[in-house]
């Protein structure tokens, strides 16, 4: 028979548990969807193990789950139709999703440069675009990102396409090794990439692509409708992401090996742990270079180069797969750069400093 004193403590234990149950089931579900095919070291760290992680989007009472498309445009449109609320992907696939009718906005500005350069062998006689007459030139694709920007550039200073050879070599060890054995001349990548070529050991200079670097990088979007409708929940999670990416900017080693907490099957496994991890240091310094050139110290993340956006509107304008039929600025909002700032960075700075695994 229970006594007075053991039905009391039934009967917490039952408010609590209900309680507990309702919270869980009060959290916001969100789907992050991010620009790129494959998981790995790179943004995803910051935007949502690290979060995840640490409780950061518990506190914002947010369930956020991930998924990966092939392009900016694809995850464009899962934002466009609801199916994904905040992600990753590029300005001119927001501009263009606007010019079709639709309500995308930038948010958060990701990388201040996008991250996309040409690199050659060290002893490559091709130091400056003007360089590449008569070469061949490597590249992921030649109708996107870099590989159409480096076209576009080339044609501006009066090198037209039939006076260099373009080789679509995709995104993987071979366009490297393509590289390295001589079967193209210079190849374009993006940070992750080069950094993976560098921890082969492989010596590489770069070679910058101008209109390239003054575009929009990476961004993060929503709909104009999900934030009319939940700002406290793009805040949120736009807060729990931004002290994300300063817990990796304080301990990307930390922040690597949580990664790998929340996806065990993306830890190496044919490297010890320290090379392992040294490897995936050196992805995360090589991305944070370039998301974070210029940023100003101390200043909130995510401001927006107003420049960048009218650049790449020009840029795609005259390529002719945007027709510039609203300015640039309506792509990108300033209203949650505040929410996103809003937290002591310097307790989320202290965390990293000392967090053990």
């Amino acid at each position: 028979m229970l006594t007075r004193l053991s039905r009391a403590a039934l009967a917490f234990a039952v408010v609590a548990t209900c309680a507990a149950g309702a919270a869980a089931q009060s959290k916001q579900k969100m789907t992050l969807v991010q620009m790129h095919p494959i998981m790995g070291v790179g943004e995803e760290i910051f935007l949502y193990a690290v979060p995840k992680h640490l409780g950061y989007f518990a506190a914002e009472g947010l369930d956020v789950g991930i998924q990966n498309t092939q392009t900016g445009m694809v995850s464009a449109q899962l934002l466009q139709s609801g199916n994904a609320q905040v992600g990753t992907t590029a300005g001119d696939a927001i501009l263009a999703v606007r010019e079709r009718g639709g309500d995308l906005i930038s948010i958060f500005n990701l990388k201040r440069n996008p991250g996309t350069f040409m690199i050659v062998l060290p002893d490559s006689p091709i130091h400056k675009l003007t360089d590449l007459k008569g070469n061949s030139i490597g590249a992921p694709s030649f109708g996107a990102g870099g590989g159409l920007a480096l076209k576009e550039n080339l044609t501006q200073i009066g090198i037209a396409p039939d006076q260099y050879i373009a080789i679509s070599t995709g995104a993987g060890p071979s366009a490297i090794a393509a590289l390295k054995s001589g079967k193209i001349d210079a190849l374009v990548v993006w940070d992750a990439m080069l950094a993976a070529a560098e921890n082969t050991g492989m010596k590489l200079r770069i070679v910058h692509i101008p209109l390239q670097e003054d575009m929009v990088g990476t961004t993060l979007a929503t709909s104009t409708a999900f934030a009319d409708a939940h700002p406290k929940e793009v805040g949120g999670y736009c807060r729990a992401m931004t002290k994300g990416l300063v817990f990796t900017m304080t301990n990307r080693a930390a922040a690597v090996r949580i990664l790998w907490d929340e996806f065990p099957n993306l830890k190496p496994t044919n490297l010890d742990d320290a090379t392992a991890l040294a490897h995936g240091v050196h992805i995360m310094d090589r991305f944070l270079d370039m998301a974070l050139q210029d940023q100003p110290a101390n200043a909130p993340l995510g401001g927006f180069i107003p420049s960048h956006w009218d650049n790449t509107l020009a840029a795609f304008k005259t390529i002719g797969t945007l027709k510039g039929t609203e300015p640039a600025s309506a792509a990108y909002s300033t209203k949650f750069l505040t929410a996103c700032n809003d937290f002591d960075r310097a307790a989320i700075v202290a965390q990293a400093k000392t967090w053990k695994q």
